[in-house]
């Protein structure tokens, strides 16, 4: 795993990191369970809990019941527990993780539909649900750039209303693009939230580290993992 922030607070240590072609494929859906299982355990040594993402802005807080067992559908995650994974996957959409100074940890798949439904906000707003005056920062992890992510021009506009005209770019070819790094910084701007890394990777170009489905239409998915860690639980 790549780690991406570590911050201290109130004696534990707080992890985001994110895994690669290196660590296997961690696809819940595509990998039989016991190797996810064993994937996961080499990656990070605590249970781990994710979801059936459906490009929603559901978010759910868990607890140490939810770990390892049938994924509820949501598209972020959010926890105060000590010794417990929380994961997203990707290839190509962008996952985002979440740390705050009070020791929750979150993790959100944006994808397009995502960004637009709100999955971020969503993330956030349930994080300082725990704690109003926490400092949350976050790190976006690989994803697929503008200049490999040829985009509709209908829900490119609709975007672009949204979000505004810098997220609109051109592929390599010079067709219609969306630039989800610029919408991720947008919204992360308009939620008050300093984005303390950005993982420079593009899904769609390093073939040799990440997975893509645009570009390749390969089912292989990396993971962007939240956790807090704990040595006394």
């Amino acid at each position: 795993m790549q780690p991406l922030i570590q911050r201290e607070s109130q004696g534990r240590t707080s992890y985001l990191a994110h895994s690669s072609r290196l660590d296997g494929d961690l696809s819940p859906s595509m990998v039989p369970a016991k190797a996810l299982a064993a994937r996961r355990q080499r990656a990070v040594a605590h249970p781990w809990c994710a979801t059936y993402q459906v490009h929603s802005d559901r978010t759910i807080l868990v607890g140490p019941g939810d770990a390892n067992h049938e994924r509820p559908v949501a598209d972020a995650l959010v926890t105060t527990q000590p010794n417990l994974v929380l994961a997203v996957h990707a290839g190509d959409c962008v996952p985002v993780g979440f740390l705050s100074d009070t020791t929750a940890v979150a993790a959100a798949h944006a994808g397009w539909k995502g960004l637009e439904a709100g999955v971020l906000e969503s993330a956030v707003r349930r994080m300082r649900e725990l704690d109003a005056t926490s400092d949350i920062v976050a790190a976006v992890g690989p994803h697929i750039r503008a200049s490999h992510y040829e985009f509709g021009v209908k829900d490119l506009n609709r975007l672009i209303k949204r979000f505004g005209p810098s997220i609109e770019s051109q592929t390599e070819h010079g067709t219609p693009a969306l630039d989800l790094t610029t919408a991720i910084a947008i919204e992360l701007d308009r939620l008050g939230v300093q984005a303390e890394h950005w993982s420079p990777g593009c899904t769609a170009s390093d073939a040799d580290q990440y997975w893509s489905h645009r570009a390749r239409q390969e089912p292989g998915r990396i993971a962007l993992t939240a956790w807090i860690e704990d040595g006394d639980v």
